[in-house]
């Protein structure tokens, strides 16, 4: 959590204390970066235009860039895999469902903080694991299929 405290020096500013996240969230999300990468490989090998895809996957490394502050971590987190999920589902029929266990696996990254809540971010790490796992093992088979 996030917290202000009045600051030293005059004036009666405030300054938020910022918290770094914890690295179990920071690996999840780069789990839902990395996680696509094979199946957008082979699409963009099989000439599905290269922006829509490139967009996801520069929307998916934005929360690695808020690690250093939690609260802006987590809320990048929670707002892009909403946005990303509901993409990938609505653009299902152009080859957007591919980022939808990565828009999931960003929505465990906000809440696998095991310092706030040991039992419920044990949980949600191990769904994360799950869910980089067995579509991962798919897209790595999408991957195969492409080099043979």
């Amino acid at each position: 959590m996030t917290a202000t405290r009045p600051d030293t020096g005059g004036g009666g500013s405030w300054k938020r204390r910022v918290r770094p996240v914890h690295p179990w969230q920071t690996r999840i999300a780069l789990a839902a970066l990395i996680l696509p990468a094979p199946v957008t490989l082979a699409l963009l090998v099989g000439g599905v235009p290269a922006f829509r895809l490139a967009v996801t996957v520069v929307l998916f490394s934005v929360p690695l860039v808020f690690r250093a502050d939690r609260a802006r971590f987590m809320t990048s987190c929670v707002v892009l895999g909403i946005a990303l999920a509901g993409w990938s589902i609505l653009g299902a029929w152009e080859g957007t469902l591919i980022f939808f266990p990565s828009a999931l696996l960003l929505l465990c990254a906000a809440f696998a903080d095991p310092r706030e809540h040991r039992g419920p971010a044990t949980v949600v790490t191990a769904l994360a694991c799950l869910l980089a796992v067995v579509p991962g093992l798919f897209f790595v088979g999408c991957l195969a299929g492409l080099v043979l």
